[in-house]
């Protein structure tokens, strides 16, 4: 007898606010995320080898680097290929690395960033979010010479060493969520959980 089993990854998402060293009361959004085309393609390139011998290859060295956030809607779905309208999180640069990672479960793996007090709202102008997006990337990235290099090669060496611009705000996400509006300002800090269980 032979049983089937599928393996799902189910992404989940929280953010909320704080002040004063507690979470601001109905600042907490959170809920399943979908993991877009994107995401699925670069997973399965990730667990592969590319050539197996003396010297391993990877088709990618790319890992989860990046968090984008941004004030606009869009079908929470599997071909989201940016954010709707990215906000910048610092001057110049619409991506925040990642701070901090956990593994809850022996089968789950949590991503954190803390925006500061002036992150997203340097302006000192409230912003409004209403989305999220995780992105992978590799630093430094170089072509790979036994293929052509097309995962891992950085945007522009003489600037970035990575695979996406911070500069730029339509960089494919890996994994996407839409939520209800929660309105960052320079009096609060925002904390954003990003979970993914292999199930």
């Amino acid at each position: 007898m032979r049983v089937n089993q599928d393996i799902a990854i189910a992404c989940n998402f929280q953010a909320f606010l704080r002040g004063n060293g507690k979470r601001v009361p109905g600042s907490f959004r959170e809920g399943h995320n979908v993991f877009t085309t994107n995401g699925r393609n670069w997973l399965s390139r990730l667990i592969a080898w590319q050539v197996v011998g003396p010297n391993d290859t990877p088709f990618t060295n790319r890992r989860v680097r990046w968090v984008g956030l941004g004030i606009g809607t869009q079908l929470e779905a599997p071909n989201v290929s940016s954010l709707a309208t990215p906000v910048p999180i610092f001057t110049n640069s619409f991506l925040a690395p990642v701070q901090a990672v956990e593994f809850p479960t022996s089968t789950s793996v949590r991503f954190i960033r803390e925006f500061s007090y002036n992150d997203i709202t340097f302006s000192n102008v409230p912003v409004i979010l209403t989305e999220a997006a995780m992105f992978a990337d590799v630093n430094p990235a170089t072509a790979n010479s036994f293929r052509d290099g097309a995962d891992d090669v950085p945007q522009d060496p003489g600037i970035v060493n990575t695979t996406l611009n911070p500069a730029l705000g339509d960089n494919p996400p890996i994994a996407y969520k839409s939520f209800e509006g929660l309105t960052k300002t320079v009096d609060f800090i925002l904390e954003i959980r990003w979970d993914f269980r292999f199930e």
